[in-house]
């Protein structure tokens, strides 16, 4: 690929992304990145373009590549962010990955994108690495040209480009870049892949890396079919943003498994094939269980034959009075309390000595038209899922339970037929709950 032609490629890439106003270039100082900080100087203007700089400090020359990009960004007349991260144990290239990519999330806005300079021989690594870990479809398809993050998404406008005609660029540009020689150390895989794998087998198959883009790209396609029938079979299964199991298992077993996995992914849950095994014994369970799986910061429960997500969550006991809320929003561990008055009505003489607790045992109240019940039946005819009932707000003024905001308003607290003047809405943390944002 020529110099011109490679400069028009960029150029098409980005008009793909008309909807993005603000670029944050990815510079770590090497080749890949110098070319793309060298392109987007050129393809756009320096007021829509940020230079961020990720210093993982693992290198004796860490801080010198920090002043070095530094140095080339301001040559260019654009703005530059460093940002030093320190890596959790455990995978060196892992760790190292999730903090660059915390970074970028953090500097995310809406309606901006990460320009990476992932490139195609990047590209056929990554497909043979993840083969060699034992991926399914999804991740052989490898890195996607574009993907959301945060409140922005990632593009790599470079995935049709070779490194060899990146490096041939950058010399005829006269570019100037570091090398980092921990790229050299074949004990990272990635550049056991990169050093002495994919030289080998292009020798005997010439041309590898340009069939292995396209066999990823065959394999995002297969992805992108199996999304599309995963996104058809939710309509059918979903209620309540909660995934019930008996239209589920109506399904093939490998449509089942393949809407599970989505259904979860959209939750921030990325099941391992033991995890989705113990889904399925979950779902299997008898009626008298309640059976639940625990995967990272998430669990997934099943309550009258459906499936919930909840963010694991500690106990908070609710302390303090209604008014508290009025025109804010009160967070607790469980979950958020809005109260919202309706017009210019006056609501402090309704909140006046409400108090919030948790509810105690042989709780009952009288709700608005319907007969006196006690807690426990109001939250089985609403289907709050039981792990969600100790941490739901209960109103109380003098001793008496007045609302139990998303369920009821109790008669307690009318006058005639007066009601309060304001909304009372609950919203548990969980991300799928049948109950969630009832109102008052």
């Amino acid at each position: 690929m020529s110099g011109d032609a490679l400069e028009q490629n960029f150029r098409q890439q980005l008009a793909t992304q008309s909807s993005v106003s603000h670029w944050i270039i990815a510079l770590s100082g090497g080749l890949d990145s110098m070319v793309l900080l060298e392109l987007a100087s050129r393809c756009l203007p320096a007021e829509q373009l940020t230079v961020l700089h990720v210093n993982h400090q693992l290198q004796a020359e860490a801080d010198e590549w920090q002043v070095f990009c530094a140095r080339q960004v301001e040559r260019r007349g654009l703005r530059f962010i460093a940002e030093s991260v320190s890596l959790k144990e455990g995978s060196v290239e892992t760790a190292a990955r999730h903090a660059r990519y915390a970074v970028f999330e953090r500097q995310l806005s809406p309606g901006a994108g990460v320009l990476l300079a992932h490139h195609g021989d990047d590209q056929a690594e990554t497909l043979l690495f993840r083969l060699f870990r034992g991926a399914g479809v999804r991740g052989m398809a490898a890195m996607p040209r574009q993907r959301l993050l945060g409140r922005g998404i990632v593009f790599r406008p470079l995935l049709g480009v070779s490194r060899l005609q990146l490096a041939g660029w950058a010399r005829k540009e006269g570019l100037s870049w570091v090398e980092d020689p921990s790229n050299a150390d074949t004990q990272y895989d990635r550049n056991f892949l990169r050093q002495q794998v994919i030289p080998l087998l292009t020798k005997r198959w010439p041309g590898l890396s340009q069939r292995l883009q396209v066999t990823a790209n065959h394999l995002a396609d297969a992805e992108a079919l199996l999304e599309e029938l995963a996104q058809a079979d939710l309509e059918s299964c979903v209620a309540d943003q909660t995934l019930m199991t008996a239209p589920l298992l109506q399904l093939s077993d490998r449509r089942q498994t393949n809407l599970l996995r989505y259904w979860c992914r959209q939750s921030g849950i990325q099941l391992t094939a033991m995890q989705l095994s113990s889904l399925r014994n979950l779902i299997a369970a008898g009626d008298d269980r309640q059976p639940e799986l625990l995967s990272g910061r998430y669990i997934i429960r099943r309550y009258r034959g459906r499936l919930f997500v909840d963010p694991v969550v500690f106990f908070q006991a609710w302390e303090g009075f209604l008014s508290d809320a009025l025109d804010t929003t009160v967070k607790h561990s469980a979950g958020r309390l809005m109260l919202e008055a309706d017009g210019e009505a006056d609501v402090l003489p309704w909140l006046k000595d409400v108090e919030i607790r948790n509810r105690q045992e042989g709780d009952k109240c009288h709700p608005l038209g319907r007969p006196a019940k006690s807690l426990k039946q109001l939250f089985q005819e609403a289907g709050v899922p039981p792990w969600q009932r100790d941490q739901w707000p209960v109103c109380v003024r003098g001793g008496s339970i007045v609302a139990v905001p998303g369920i009821c308003l109790c008669e307690s607290w009318c006058e005639g037929e007066n009601k309060p003047p304001f909304w009372l809405d609950w919203q548990p943390a969980a991300l799928f709950a049948g109950s969630d944002s009832g109102t008052l």
